[in-house]
């Protein structure tokens, strides 16, 4: 992992929570930071290679964070018994909303090959 990918991100993150306490907007800072990273790769059109490697990387531990919440819901179980229904239906329509925009974004990013 490339400390210059790590610094990128970093960078981001620090940017994005600097907007949200600038502009007192009610989205977390790293999701602002993240669209400001989105942004600027797409008008640059290209990747570094250290952002990549450390990207990488980083979505191998992805799963960990699940594992928060897989635990809270173990142990709170009882307190959820009745709102199994929502908890069902928002995980459908999550994954649904997230591989409808995986797609989409997929169409817009991968050019056609002539």
């Amino acid at each position: 992992m490339k400390v210059s990918g790590i610094l990128t991100l970093l960078i981001f993150h620090l940017l994005g929570e600097a907007i949200v306490r600038a502009t007192g907007l009610f989205i977390p800072g790293a999701v602002v930071g993240l669209l400001l990273l989105f942004f600027t790769l797409l008008i640059r059109g290209q990747l570094s290679s250290g952002l990549e490697q450390s990207s990488k990387t980083l979505i191998g531990f992805l799963p960990l964070l699940l594992i928060l919440s897989s635990a809270g819901i173990f142990f709170l179980g009882e307190a959820f018994s009745d709102q199994w229904l929502a908890f069902a239906g928002a995980i459908v329509a999550g994954t649904i909303l997230t591989l409808v925009f995986c797609a989409l974004l997929m169409k817009l990013m991968v050019k056609p090959n002539d």
